[in-house]
Parts: C-alpha cells; structure tokens; sequence
C-alpha cells in the first residue's frame, strides 16, 4: 500500500489535510491555525478557502439569477 504524500512534494509523506481546499500537505507545507490546518495559500486568506472556489461559487449565482429572469420572461410572456 503506498503512503499519501504531499501536494507540493511529491517525495514526503503527508500527515495533514488542508481545512480548506483538501491538499495533503507533508510538514514543512502545513501551516497550524487555530481553525485548524490550512495549507499557505488558504491560511492567506480571510475566510481560509482557495480563491477559485470562491470565484465558481459567485458564477453558480449568476446563472441561477439568469434561468430565475427568463423563467420569469417565459411565464409572462404566456399570460399576458
């Protein structure tokens, strides 16, 4: 069975999970908060997720606001 390693080193073993984008780090990576463990690029930012979640997440609203207005457009369209 072979050992999970670290995202960034593929030669050291990781013995942690990023909180907040589910990177195996090994111990030189992982960055200790009292969140819990967070890899650099989460631990830098102020809600401690990577910044493409966040970007996808804002682009699901934009949509759903989208199908919502021509539902809208639809249902109107046949009653009136």
């Amino acid at each position: 069975m072979s050992a999970i390693v670290c995202a960034n080193h593929r030669e050291r073993p990781a013995i942690g999970y990023c909180a907040g984008c589910g990177k195996a780090l090994c111990s030189d990576c992982i960055v200790r908060l009292s969140a819990g463990n967070y890899c650099q690029v989460c631990a830098e930012t102020p809600d401690h997720r990577p910044p493409a979640a966040r970007r996808r997440a804002g682009r699901m609203w934009v949509w759903i606001g989208l199908a919502v207005l021509l539902t809208m457009a639809v249902l109107a369209s046949r009653v009136f």
